[in-house]
């Protein structure tokens, strides 16, 4: 079997967790456990951070079920929420806007003389750029 078949034969992300992601999965439980710890003030809880990043020094394997987990939930999350924030911003923040711009009378697209008669509602933009045109575009 050729190395492109076997990357298209690849594990689904929540079907396997590599080596890495299974230390990076360690160190966040210890960094959760360390900042526990900081806002309880309960000695046990830099105990159990210790205990894992121990566990995850000597055998990262074992972090492998957590981070299958805690990886593809954060692969959900990432799909869902990017749809859910685009979704609020564009209805919370742009169509408020351009309501609010056809009620104060903006037409910036001309939508209004759009077929009204025979001319195009196109604008035309004869300008001859020079250099200082390109220096501060913005």
């Amino acid at each position: 079997m050729s190395s492109l078949e076997q990357k298209r034969q690849k594990k689904p992300f929540w079907l396997s967790a590599t080596r890495e992601q299974a230390k990076d999965t360690g160190m966040a439980l210890v960094l959760v456990s360390l900042i526990v710890f900081f806002v309880t003030r309960e000695v046990r809880y830099a105990t159990i951070a210790a205990g894992i990043l121990l566990l995850d020094m000597i055998s990262p394997s074992l972090f492998k079920p957590a981070a299958k987990l805690w990886f593809g939930l954060s692969h959900v999350l990432g799909t869902v929420m990017s749809k859910v924030l685009l979704s609020l911003i564009f209805y919370l923040v742009l169509s408020p806007m351009g309501i609010l711009r056809t009620l104060c009378g903006k037409d910036p697209m001309r939508a209004r003389q759009f077929k009204k008669g025979e001319g195009s509602v196109f604008r035309v933009r004869d300008h001859a750029f020079v250099a200082a045109d390109i220096e501060q575009p913005f």
